[in-house]
């Protein structure tokens, strides 16, 4: 994504001014960003789980947005922000965490074309959410990643590496498949980490079967 301009109109010109409000805190190259569940992730999973629900509109359907809400985004945001005080506290001076970010009429298109504008020019590492696979914006992340060549790390600093994502994947899936809620997400990502990593077909089929 081109440098916005805060004279555009709509979501664009709202994109363009989160990202010059970062770009007079953050040098470019010099940040970090957490990727972590905020609208979906594990309690989104296992909302769907219980409702019967097999997508987001469904979802809101079943539960009303201020129950959507409760059960599943702000306890997401809420711990996000200690891992990121964490972090901090660590030493990650220039930590990104967009979980607390809600702006009305946003779609969650409209989040990760921010996000990945942000990481493009911001940020040299990654932490990942221990539950990163199974939201559907940190497996996004994850791959704009990969492609890139940016450091990724577990919450905790430790690498996380190629091998280590491809297991998350597949203990996520396991799980939903379980849970009889839809994976197509995990394996659209599975199978483009797997193209990364030269994997063929026979092991992904073997992790669903």
């Amino acid at each position: 994504m081109e440098r916005g301009r805060v004279g555009d109109s709509g979501i664009a010109r709202e994109i363009a001014i989160v990202l010059q409000a970062i770009d007079m805190t953050i040098p470019d190259g010099r940040g970090s960003y957490l990727a972590a569940p905020i609208s979906t992730g594990r309690r989104y999973q296992h909302a769907l789980a219980t409702t019967g629900a097999q997508s987001f509109d469904q979802l809101l359907e079943c539960l009303g947005e201020k129950e959507y809400l409760e059960r599943v985004r702000w306890p997401n945001v809420e711990e996000g922000e200690r891992i990121a005080e964490r972090l901090r506290h660590a030493g990650e001076r220039y930590l990104v965490n967009t979980g607390p970010l809600f702006i009305e009429g946003w779609s969650g298109k409209d989040y990760m074309e921010l996000c990945f504008a942000l990481i493009s020019r911001k940020i040299t590492r990654v932490y990942f959410h221990d539950e990163w696979a199974f939201s559907s914006g940190a497996t996004q992340e994850l791959l704009f990643c990969v492609e890139r060549n940016i450091e990724s790390v577990s919450a905790n600093g430790e690498e996380l590496s190629l091998d280590r994502a491809r297991q998350d994947l597949l203990r996520a899936i396991a799980e939903l498949d379980s849970l009889g809620v839809p994976s197509e997400g995990q394996l659209r990502r599975l199978r483009q980490l797997e193209e990364v990593m030269g994997v063929g077909q026979p092991a992904l089929a073997a992790s669903t079967g």
